[in-house]
């Protein structure tokens, strides 16, 4: 079966995390990719190597490879006439444009919506960038870290009083804001069945923050006091909170209807007097008693290692998670369940697999994963492709437009 999205055709010019993943999803769903990129170097995340395997020689690029499987790379200069004029034929035969370049850099080559679409009317042409599309910071430079997870209120949102901010691991956001992307383009094909007109749609690294952090925004907008960080101790209800178990490792409880689940809660935790003790009788009062009730629960928690928790909390229908790390991530039976992790025809890393976009379509079962691409592997075969002869070629290698 092929994917929604085959026959499709994208083009990205992006670099890093969030235009690629957008453009890696887009191809997961089965359309063909091409990524255009600079001769001298590339996308830059290329030299985000590991060398945490098994073999301490092995130089291999994880974050590259996850967010550029399924593409092929066309190493062309688009600053130069000859690669520019290249780059457009290219794109005038897409059906997709995403790119997340500064506005007044896609301008300046002659890349912004508006020629683009003059040329390719039916183009879908989606963009992201740090700060949004229009007001005072339209041009600011970002990362995720800075736009989405800084600014947006989320890293202060879930401070803990006290302490410093807590660090965000790589390209979190990034790949919320890129699947977005990705069903915005979809949307806007749809539109284009109608109308028989592309459109431009955009999303920035902030705004993704900003729905993100949608609900506690969403209580400061409606209430004019927005919610501020908490401890574990100063929450209202310590049925949604963390613990640790004997062994170190945390569970945490997320009981949102806490009176519904108080009596199972005291059960599993060998505590049936809490249901009558007047302290903690219904969640108004818990949350006034926040701090007593979180150190009772610290207490009992703490008497057993959380595998032996496990089958205590479920026999009650508790609504609960294991604090997991990657490590454990990595070996979850639900995880594999569920077809998380896709095989990669490497082939200088036999056996590797990267994390699988989350969305399914029915039957549709997708293939391995072709390895991202070498710079510049198919710019031959993609020139060939829009009609370019080999002397053309020729000439646009001696003019150093491409690779």
């Amino acid at each position: 079966m092929e994917g929604p999205l085959s026959g499709f055709k994208v083009v990205e010019l992006a670099m890093w995390v969030a235009g690629p993943a957008t453009a890696a999803v887009l191809g997961d769903w089965g359309a063909d990719v091409i990524k255009l990129e600079d001769p001298n170097g590339g996308d830059p995340i290329r030299g985000m190597i590991t060398r945490t395997t098994s073999n301490p020689e092995l130089h291999v690029r994880p974050p590259y490879e996850l967010d550029n499987r399924n593409k092929r790379s066309v190493a062309v200069d688009v600053r130069k006439p000859e690669g520019h004029g290249f780059a457009l034929r290219i794109i005038d035969s897409a059906d997709v444009f995403v790119t997340s370049l500064r506005l007044d850099a896609l301008e300046r080559m002659r890349l912004d919506f508006a020629t683009l679409a003059a040329r390719n009317p039916r183009l879908v042409y989606a963009s992201l960038n740090g700060y949004g599309h229009r007001g005072p910071d339209r041009l600011r430079p970002a990362y995720d870290y800075a736009a989405a997870w800084a600014r947006s209120g989320l890293m202060a949102t879930i401070q803990e009083p006290g302490f410093p901010p807590p660090a965000q691991r790589p390209a979190m956001i990034d790949h919320a804001a890129g699947l977005g992307l990705a069903g915005a383009i979809s949307a806007a094909l749809l539109a284009r069945q109608r109308t028989g007109r592309g459109c431009d749609v955009t999303v920035s690294l902030f705004s993704m923050g900003l729905w993100m952090n949608a609900t506690d925004l969403t209580i400061g907008l409606m209430t004019g006091r927005a919610p501020e960080s908490e401890g574990r101790t100063q929450r209202i209800n310590p049925l949604w909170s963390s613990y640790r178990c004997k062994d170190g490792k945390w569970i945490y409880f997320v009981m949102v209807q806490a009176d519904r689940f108080w009596k199972p809660f005291c059960e599993a935790l060998g505590h049936r007097e809490w249901v009558e003790d007047p302290r903690f009788a219904h969640a108004g009062v818990r949350a006034k008693n926040c701090a007593a009730m979180t150190a009772l629960i610290d207490q009992v928690v703490a008497t057993r290692a959380r595998e032996e928790w496990t089958p205590v909390f479920d026999s009650h229908e508790l609504i609960w998670a294991p604090v997991n790390t990657d490590a454990e991530v990595l070996n979850d039976p639900q995880a594999h369940a569920i077809g998380a992790f896709g095989a990669v025809d490497h082939p200088t890393v036999p056996g590797s697999r990267v994390v699988n976009s989350p969305i399914e379509f029915g039957a549709f079962q997708p293939k391995p994963h072709r390895v991202a691409p070498e710079l510049g592997q198919h710019t031959e075969e993609v020139a060939l492709e829009v009609g370019l002869s080999w002397d053309e070629i020729g000439r646009l290698k001696q003019a150093h437009a491409i690779l």
